[in-house]
């Protein structure tokens, strides 16, 4: 490695394991803004409350770039998952500044469908526009590397096959590769593996967002719509990120509150949909048999099939939003066409990094210390891999 890489290195070390305080944030990160599109904002930050976006009403299209003081080792285009907060998720934000204080340019979007927590075919569109923007801001020859978190995975690996010429290698963290095993996993903790299916623990604070991906496909009339997908996201809004709410019926006073706002005839449906109520795992199943092919937009393989660059594949082991054995296949897909590594760490869940003990964590140090040598090489993961 070279000797900036070695600086990015120690500096992603100290910042990144679970020796670290979790919300401690960098400093001497300057934070820079792109408007590719006007437009209204989206996701909570845009939202007031009541007020209702006009369906097809154009959304901003907002990039944040992250950069230290010092000289700079490489480019990363960060792609979020579905959050609502978008780049400004504290986890998602922290991560930046680590990687910019590291010495990367850290180029980060607010994809409009994702801070509404949708996955939609725009999205891949929205980044595309993104990619080829930060393709023309960077010297002749010079490539950027893609992160990507949980459904991020997704319109990171479709744009890295639209811009070979720009993509030097995409990191998927928390990825997946079949859409539909993903979402299934969401409301029943099934990983479904091609050695069979096993049971784990899964989120029960994920289930409203899944329903509004569904929502197109459930049994209700469409005038129910906007008010029960307007509901679900005020859900998430109030419950996401607080651990202490996945302990069996603390989701339900959440959930009764929101309820009058959906008709009386929608509220048993739009409970079902939070998780108090049973039944979820069984409309989700009608709902993607009424999809029918609608819903493989989403599927990362065909851009697997296409893609030129270097794939590396990590996923904690005890995530709970999206099981591991989604990339056991999605380094499979792709170690067939391009060089592929899978990195699977017992160091970090969905929502980062926890705190093992000393004996787990001497296990994983190798893990640990390969992950942060593929982030050291930043734009030029290529080279080695």
């Amino acid at each position: 490695m070279q000797v900036d890489q070695l600086r990015a290195l120690a500096l992603l070390l100290e910042w990144l394991g679970p020796w670290a305080p979790p919300r401690a944030m960098p400093r001497g990160v300057r934070r820079g803004r792109w408007l590719l599109r006007a437009g209204d904002v989206p996701g909570r930050r845009g939202r007031k409350a009541g007020a209702r976006r006009p369906p097809g009403a154009t959304t901003q299209l907002e990039v944040h770039e992250l950069r230290s003081a010092g000289p700079t080792v490489g480019t990363f285009l960060v792609v979020p998952g579905l959050h609502f907060d978008g780049p400004e998720d504290p986890r998602f934000e922290r991560f930046c500044r680590v990687l910019a204080h590291a010495g990367f340019r850290v180029v980060v979007p607010t994809l409009p469908t994702y801070a509404e927590l949708v996955v939609h075919p725009s999205a891949v569109d929205d980044l595309e526009l993104v990619a080829r923007e930060l393709g023309r801001r960077m010297a002749p020859g010079e490539r950027f590397t893609l992160f990507s978190i949980s459904f991020g995975s997704w319109p990171a690996l479709e744009v890295a096959a639209r811009v070979p010429e720009l993509a030097d290698a995409v990191i998927a963290f928390g990825g997946y590769a079949d859409f539909d095993a993903a979402i299934r996993f969401c409301v029943d903790g099934v990983m479904r593996r091609p050695g069979g299916d096993q049971q784990l623990a899964h989120d029960p604070l994920n289930q409203p967002a899944l329903f509004l991906n569904v929502l197109p496909w459930l049994d209700v009339p469409i005038e129910h719509h906007v008010p029960l997908a307007e509901a679900w996201r005020e859900m998430t809004y109030r419950t996401w990120g607080r651990m202490e709410l996945k302990a069996p019926g603390r989701l339900g006073p959440f959930a009764e509150q929101l309820a009058p706002r959906v008709a009386p005839e929608a509220r048993e449906l739009f409970l079902i949909g939070c998780g108090v109520r049973e039944g979820g795992a069984a409309l989700i199943e009608s709902a993607l048999e009424r999809a029918g092919q609608a819903a493989t937009f989403a599927s990362p393989r065909s851009a697997l099939g296409r893609i030129q660059c270097p794939v590396v594949v990590c996923h904690g082991r005890d995530d709970d939003v999206i099981p591991w054995g989604e990339a056991e296949k999605l380094h499979a897909a792709a170690r067939g066409r391009v060089p592929s590594r899978l990195l699977l760490t017992g160091l970090y869940g969905h929502t980062g990094a926890g705190r093992p003990s000393p004996l787990a964590l001497g296990r994983e140090a190798s893990t640990l210390l390969q992950i942060a040598r593929v982030l050291a090489a930043g734009g030029r993961v290529r080279e080695l891999i």
